[in-house]
């Protein structure tokens, strides 16, 4: 699987990795630090990001976990928030503009470089405020951590979510995005299979060697 997904660096998209949560069922290994075919996850999902993402990359990891060059780092305050007040975090770290498009990945995704082509080509349609992928097993699902959403749309959700609830900690992901207006991309579910097990790594171990 490579890990060039464009022809070029887009000036109109941004990326934010999430970090993800304790690695529980990992044996509580960092899973950003997660070695994957000889690479550390995060270097092989923020490999692909900083190749098509112009507009900044930022990963949303503890002080512990070394970002690569050229990727900068924050983390929701307090820790332990969850996904979405990990975008929260990455949102404010990058600053974009409005019309800029944001690629919000979870770091156990190792299969980006093959479902961001799908995610930024083609152009979103007018007022489409994002697109998403859909896929998994034994169902397809809505993939709202492997999705690319127009910067303003999203920031309105997130506020509207503190509006709601206060703050966005522990404030699912799917309650909250599932109001923006997005389309779906069908991939299969090989590649958009995350990392929860060590029956996972070995799946991936596998796959990435073919």
């Amino acid at each position: 699987m490579g890990l060039s997904p464009v022809a070029a660096p887009r000036a109109d998209v941004a990326a934010i990795v999430v970090g993800g949560g304790g690695g529980e069922r990992l044996g509580g290994v960092s899973k950003a630090d997660l070695m994957l075919g000889g690479v550390r996850l995060i270097d092989r999902v923020c490999g692909v990001l900083t190749e098509a993402c112009a507009a900044g990359c930022v990963a949303v990891v503890p002080p512990s976990v070394r970002v690569p060059d050229g990727v900068a780092r924050t983390l929701e305050d307090p820790p332990g928030g969850g996904p979405l007040a990990g975008i929260d975090a990455g949102l404010r770290a990058l600053s974009v503009g409005d019309d800029v498009l944001v690629v919000v990945v979870s770091v156990d995704a190792p299969g980006v470089g093959a479902f961001l082509p799908a995610l930024l080509e083609p152009a979103l349609r007018e007022g489409v405020e994002g697109r998403i992928v859909r896929g998994g097993d034994p169902e397809p699902f809505d993939q709202y951590l492997m999705g690319v959403y127009r910067a303003a749309p999203l920031r309105r959700a997130i506020d509207e979510a503190v509006a709601a609830y206060g703050s966005v900690r522990g404030v699912g992901v799917r309650r909250v995005l599932r109001a923006l207006d997005v389309e779906r991309v069908s991939v299969g579910a090989d590649v958009c299979r995350d990392i929860d097990t060590p029956e996972d790594v070995a799946w991936w171990e596998t796959f990435l060697s073919n």
